[in-house]
């Protein structure tokens, strides 16, 4: 019976060692994931799925007009081809944000600054703006839902085409 005890020990040891590293593993996930990128300048396994998801969600707003889909296609194919690591400067930078709307966009410059101005200026868009900047995925996401659901997003759509 000693012999089973002292078995346990070790055994209790390595299932909490390993619990403790799964919970750093998501606790630093983001912070780890944005050293990878800074280190190697490259996009990032996390950063590679959610432009993927990105994409796919511009693509989604296909009407089947096809002047405006070739549109949306453009805007995806610029848009999957970006470095992550712009997006990310672009979310503290008002004009840095103009000139990635514009090159990914159909929108005109002055349709980009204008949208640009909204995104800096209201204070609705900051969390989706601070989440993306600090490369935090899941929260950017959520703050865009946030913003999908409360009209700010279709508000500003209107904004920029007026």
């Amino acid at each position: 019976m000693r012999h089973r005890k002292k078995n346990r020990k070790p055994l209790i040891l390595i299932v909490v060692s390993v619990l403790v590293i799964l919970v750093l593993c998501i606790v630093f996930f983001f912070p780890l994931n944005n050293v990878l990128r800074n280190v190697t300048g490259n996009d990032t396994a996390s950063d590679k799925v959610v432009k993927s998801e990105l994409v796919k969600k511009v693509k989604s707003k296909k009407t089947g007009d096809s002047a405006k889909d070739e549109k949306i296609d453009r805007a995806a194919s610029v848009l999957g081809k970006k470095k992550m690591s712009q997006i990310i400067s672009a979310a503290s930078s008002q004009q840095k944000t103009a000139d990635l709307i514009q090159d990914s966009s159909s929108l005109s410059k002055e349709q980009s600054q204008k949208a640009a101005q909204e995104i800096f200026t209201n204070d609705s868009y900051s969390g989706l703006r601070n989440a993306v900047s600090d490369g935090n995925w899941y929260q950017a996401y959520q703050q865009y839902q946030k913003l999908s659901n409360n009209g700010q997003l279709n508000q500003l759509r209107q904004d920029i085409s007026q």
